[in-house]
């Protein structure tokens, strides 16, 4: 008999404070139903036994979702560590924050509130689904000017339906967050034309992207666009 096609392994790297035990539940619930296998920390350990489970836990992984809510070292420094080494990244952020790391700038990140996990799960569950395509990591040539107008085209559509004051950043700036995102692997070519291929490029184009009501909207209409 043919083997089985080996299943895919996601790094959940989260805080492990009080109140995070909801979303904590419904990422775990949310990856089972993909049908992906999970690497998860899931009590404290003395930080070097910390530090040789992250090695070995990237080691295994297929890609990443991090969780950097209100800047949590912890998950910062690990998931430093995971882009290091190009392992597709998908970010998730609490809506109670105002705005994402600045050294994230120009990531597609999915906000979620305690509220709505429902919601955020079933979104969730096709981003994580895209990732997990074999495609998504193999193709990272690409046309930089075909991105750029790509992006162009988008956020001009987005503009017309939305509220907020959205403005595009430099070429040269679309240029450097497109090449980070290229490089630790949450943007490919293949899916550039995918939900959550737009919502790359839109982080990368859109001046206030780090802000959440920025990507709050980002992601409502390239979902709503699916």
């Amino acid at each position: 008999m043919p083997s089985q096609p080996a299943t895919a392994k996601i790094l959940v790297l989260m805080p492990m404070l009080p109140g995070y035990e909801a979303v904590r539940e419904a990422v775990a619930a949310t990856i089972d139903r993909a049908g992906l296998g999970m690497l998860r920390l899931e009590t404290l350990l003395e930080d070097w036994e910390w530090l040789d489970w992250l090695d070995q836990s990237i080691d295994r992984c297929d890609f990443v979702l991090a969780d950097p809510s209100r800047h949590n070292p912890f998950v910062m420094y690990e998931l430093g560590v995971a882009r290091r080494r190009r392992r597709p990244t998908l970010v998730i952020l609490d809506r109670a924050d105002s705005q994402l790391s600045g050294s994230l700038d120009g990531s597609a990140y999915r906000p979620y509130a305690n509220d709505a996990l429902d919601t955020f799960s079933a979104r969730l569950e096709a981003d994580l689904t895209q990732l997990a395509t074999p495609a998504a990591a193999r193709n990272h040539s690409g046309d930089l000017a075909a991105h750029h107008a790509r992006a162009g085209e988008l956020l001009a559509q987005l503009q017309q339906t939305s509220e907020l004051p959205l403005e595009a950043v430099s070429r040269g700036a679309f240029a450097t967050r497109l090449r980070h995102a290229v490089a630790h692997g949450s943007f490919a070519d293949d899916f550039a034309d995918t939900p959550l291929g737009a919502a790359g490029l839109l982080a990368a184009i859109t001046r206030s992207s780090r802000m959440l009501d920025t990507m709050d909207a980002i992601r409502t209409w390239v979902d709503g666009r699916r």
